[in-house]
């Protein structure tokens, strides 16, 4: 089996800038839908006699804090947090505000995407909006409606009137305005009339603790930030995703392919790998990316490049015992047994701690030789 030393992040200095949400352009639904889908989670409630309740919640920062509605998940005993094929079981909750019905939860696996934040007091009657949220656990299902107004209830809580559909499922789900920035918190809906309603965003950030909680915009330069997270809890996919986003914009960075080639590595998209790895060598000669490179080659079974890559990885760590140790199995399979034995051979000279297996693998090499 081929080893695989633990990789280093490569460090990113570019800044991280604050766009004004005012200068951002009015986005068409579908590109609303693509900026957010990342955002939005099913949320899964389980109370103490067996019974499940289903709400939506929105991601609100880089730390896997997640805001839903109190009625959700007021007897649960234990929640879970679900985004497609993911499910975050190690689910707490942070605070809550039960009149104003917002919740806010936090479960330290999530790398998922924060949304961009919205300021609801400065919605307008009129205004079109879109919610995102998993009706009858239809997951992620957006829909369009307009403010319809501004309300108080029987509680003095203010609330945003909407025409947005609700039905089962979608309370916690995401308000956005046509930037895509979060402007509300679905919550309630009385189906009769199209009378539906949201809490004002203001009111979520303020139970946070702050009135701005993600003052960085995560298009683009947070996707870096993002994708380095998810690659630090194997999350390989969602790093995949965001060092491409990041990409789109910093095409130049190499550090953001080395970063992209090792989660491709890790998914086995071992081509894709290699090509991000050869981006990374045509400017940035390192002993880590030809031994990635190395191991996508000899995955694919491409033997004489994997010992190449290898043999390069050498000239810049010298002293690494599990590139000789690799390329020993890459010399095994070009039938080059006096080399496997060698470099097995300095690998036990480099860590005593595998002598034990190798020794083995030395023995098979020999026999074939003497054959």
């Amino acid at each position: 089996m081929l080893r695989k030393y633990k990789f280093l992040i490569l460090l990113n200095f570019l800044p991280y800038f604050v766009l004004p949400a005012q200068t951002q352009e009015d986005l068409t639904a579908d590109k609303i839908y693509e900026k957010i889908n990342n955002s939005i989670v099913v949320v899964v409630a389980y109370d103490n006699v067996g019974n499940i309740y289903q709400g939506s919640g929105v991601v609100i920062d880089f730390n896997g804090l997640v805001a839903t509605n109190y009625h959700v998940c007021k007897d649960a005993s234990r929640i879970e947090i679900k985004h497609y094929g993911k499910e975050f079981k190690n689910v707490e909750i942070i605070k809550y505000d039960e009149v104003k019905d917002i919740m806010l939860l936090r479960s330290s696996g999530i790398t998922l995407a924060p949304v961009l934040q919205g300021n609801s007091n400065i919605l307008k009657t009129g205004e079109r909006i879109y919610s995102i949220g998993s009706p009858e656990g239809y997951e992620n299902s957006i829909s369009e409606g307009i403010v319809s107004g501004f309300r108080t209830d029987e509680n003095n809580v203010k609330l945003i009137q909407m025409t947005c559909p609700i039905t089962d499922g979608s309370s916690g789900g995401a308000v956005v305005n046509t930037r895509g920035e979060l402007v509300g918190l679905s919550v309630s809906g009385q189906h009769e009339g199209n009378l539906y309603f949201s809490v004002p965003v203001n009111d979520i950030y303020e139970l946070a603790g702050t009135k701005n909680l993600i003052a960085e915009t995560i298009e683009p330069e947070n996707y870096y930030k993002i994708g380095t997270l998810a690659n630090e809890k194997e999350n390989y996919k969602d790093a995949e995703i965001y060092f491409s986003k990041y990409l789109e914009k910093f095409s130049n960075d190499i550090s953001a392919y080395y970063n992209r080639g090792y989660a491709r590595f890790k998914l086995k998209e071992y081509k894709n790998a290699i090509s991000d790895f050869s981006t990374v060598l045509a400017t940035n000669v390192t002993g880590e990316s030809y031994f990635y490179r190395a191991n996508c080659y000899y995955s694919i079974k491409d033997y004489d490049n994997a010992f190449d890559d290898y043999t390069k990885a050498l000239e810049q760590q010298p002293d690494n015992y599990n590139i000789y140790y690799n390329r020993g199995y890459s010399c095994f399979r070009l039938k080059d047994y006096e080399g496997a034995i060698r470099d097995w051979q300095r690998a036990i000279a480099l860590n005593p701690d595998c002598e034990k297996e190798l020794s083995v693998k030395i023995k098979i090499a020999q026999e074939e030789l003497d054959n």
